[in-house]
C-alpha cells in the first residue's frame, strides 16, 4: 500500500466505524434512561403509530372502568333509598292495620294519620333523591358503556318510584281563554263566520251544506286531557262540533242533546286510550262516547258550527287530565288522603312494586360488576401488547450497551493509531 499524506484511509474508516458505535450507544443509553425502545420516530415508525393507538384505547378503557364504577355507586345509592322506601311502607301497612282496630277512637285513629301523613311526605322526599346531580328515580334508564369502543352498553331499567300511580304530572301547561282579542285562536271560517262580543265566541254557518264559522287553535296538544267550556244555541240549526285535529269529540245537535237556547256547562275527557267522553251540565252520564282519538301526535283544537244555525262558546279552559296508575304503586298510597282511604293492597302491592325494583338493581349491579371484570382483563391485555412495542428489554439492552461501549473504546484507539501511521512518511522525508 502507497505511503501517502493527504489522505489518510485508515483513520476515515476508523472514524466512521467510531461515529457508528458511538450512535449506536448513544441510542442504547436512551433506552435505557428512558424505558422505551421507540425513543425517536424513526426508531419504529410504523410500531410508534400502532402504539399510539393501543395507549389511546388503554386510557379510554381506564375511562370506562370509571364510568362503571361510578354507575355501580348509583345503583347502590338508589338501592339504599328504596330499601328505605321498603321500610316506610312496611310501617304505612303496620299503620293501617293498626287504624282498622275497632277499639281505637278518634283521637287514637288522628294520631295514626298523623303519622301516616309525614310517612308520605318522607316517600315523597325519597323519590325526589339525586346521585351528582341525576336523579335516582324517573322514566329514564341508565346506559353505561362496557368497552373503550362505546359498545356492550348496560342498560338499568328506570325506576319511576313516584310515577304511574296515583295523581301524574300535567302532560302540558293548561288553556284558559275567553277568547279575548283571539290571541290563541285563528279563524279559519269557510262560508261562514266568527264574532266576539266580550268573552262570547259566536260561530255561524252559512248553509246546510258546506258552509261553517271555525276557529283553530294556535297551541298544539298530545297526551291526556279535560276541555270545558260554557255552551249555547243561539239559533235554529245548531250543530257545534269539537275537534281534535281529524279526531271528533263532539257532535251536538239542537233538539237532541241539547233543546234550548240557554247556556249549559260542557265537559269533554279523552283518557290515555284514546276515549273521549261528553258531558253537559255536571251529570256523571257522558251524551257522546268516541273511541280510537289519536293523543300521541300532535293535534290541535277546532270549535265549529256546521249547517245553518249559530253556536255560542265561553269560558273555554283546557287542561292536562292525570293518569290514575295501578293499585299497588308507591304513588298511590302518597296520594291516599288518609289511612281510612287508603286500601290495604295498595300498600302491600308498593311493598311488592319496591322487591322488583330492588331484584332488577341487584341484577343491574351484578352484570356491571362482570363487566368491570372484563374490562379490567382487556386493559392489561392492551397494556401488555403495547409493552411489547415499546417497552425496552433491560437485559437484552444492557448486552447491547456493553458491546456498544467496547466498540466505541475500542473505535476511540483504532482511530489514534491511525492518526499516528501517517507520521511513517516523515521518517522518510529525514
Amino acid at each position: 500500500m502507497s505511503v501517502v499524506i493527504n489522505t489518510n484511509y485508515a483513520a476515515t474508516v476508523a472514524a466512521n466505524n467510531l461515529s457508528a458505535s458511538n450512535l449506536m450507544l448513544q441510542k442504547s443509553l436512551n433506552r435505557l434512561s428512558s424505558g422505551s425502545k421507540i425513543v425517536a420516530p424513526s426508531d419504529d415508525a410504523g410500531g410508534l403509530a400502532v402504539s399510539m393507538k393501543l395507549s389511546s384505547a388503554i386510557r379510554r378503557q381506564g375511562a370506562v372502568s370509571t364510568n362503571i364504577g361510578n354507575a355501580v355507586s348509583y345503583l347502590q345509592t338508589q338501592d339504599g333509598a328504596l330499601k328505605v322506601a321498603g321500610e316506610i311502607l312496611s310501617r304505612i301497612s303496620e299503620l293501617k292495620t293498626l287504624a282498622t282496630d275497632p277499639t281505637k277512637n278518634g283521637s287514637d285513629i288522628a294520631n295514626y294519620n298523623a303519622e301516616f301523613t309525614q310517612l308520605q311526605a318522607e316517600l315523597t322526599s325519597i323519590g325526589a333523591e339525586k346521585f351528582n346531580g341525576v336523579s335516582l328515580f324517573g322514566t329514564n334508564g341508565l346506559t353505561v358503556s362496557t368497552t373503550e369502543s362505546g359498545g356492550g352498553p348496560v342498560t338499568a331499567q328506570s325506576v319511576n318510584l313516584l310515577g304511574a300511580g296515583g295523581v301524574g304530572a300535567p302532560a302540558f301547561a293548561p288553556l284558559t281563554d275567553n277568547f279575548a282579542g283571539m290571541s290563541n285562536w285563528r279563524d279559519s271560517s269557510f262560508w261562514g263566520s266568527s264574532s266576539m262580543s266580550g268573552n262570547v265566541l259566536t260561530l255561524t254557518g252559512a248553509n246546510p251544506l258546506s258552509g261553517f264559522g271555525e276557529i283553530d287553535t294556535l297551541r298544539t296538544f298530545t297526551g291526556p286531557f279535560q276541555l270545558t267550556a260554557d255552551i249555547r244555541f243561539n239559533s235554529a240549526g245548531g250543530n257545534a262540533n269539537i275537534t281534535l285535529s281529524n279526531n271528533q269529540l263532539m257532535n251536538l245537535h239542537q233538539g237532541t242533546e241539547i233543546s234550548d237556547n240557554n247556556w249549559h256547562a260542557l265537559k269533554i275527557t279523552v283518557d290515555a286510550a284514546g276515549n273521549a267522553n261528553t258531558y253537559l251540565d255536571g251529570s256523571s252520564s257522558p251524551v257522546q262516547t268516541r273511541t280510537g282519538v289519536d293523543i300521541v301526535t300532535p293535534r290541535i283544537i277546532s270549535l265549529y258550527q256546521w249547517t245553518t244555525g249559530t253556536t255560542q262558546f265561553r269560558n273555554f279552559s283546557m287542561t292536562s287530565t292525570p293518569v290514575a296508575g295501578s293499585a299497588g304503586n308507591v304513588a298511590d298510597v302518597i296520594a291516599a288522603a288518609d289511612l281510612g282511604s287508603l286500601n290495604a293492597s295498595s300498600a302491600t302491592g308498593a311493598t311488592q312494586d319496591l322487591a322488583t325494583y330492588r331484584a332488577q338493581n341487584g341484577a343491574n349491579q351484578s352484570r356491571l360488576g362482570f363487566a368491570a371484570e372484563v374490562n379490567t382483563v382487556n386493559q392489561t391485555n392492551l397494556q401488555a401488547a403495547n409493552s411489547r412495542i415499546t417497552d425496552v428489554d433491560v437485559a437484552q439492552e444492557s448486552t447491547s450497551l456493553a458491546r456498544y461501549n467496547i466498540l466505541v473504546q475500542g473505535g476511540t484507539s483504532m482511530l489514534t493509531q491511525a492518526n499516528q501511521s501517517s507520521q511513517i512518511a516523515l521518517k522518510l522525508l529525514s
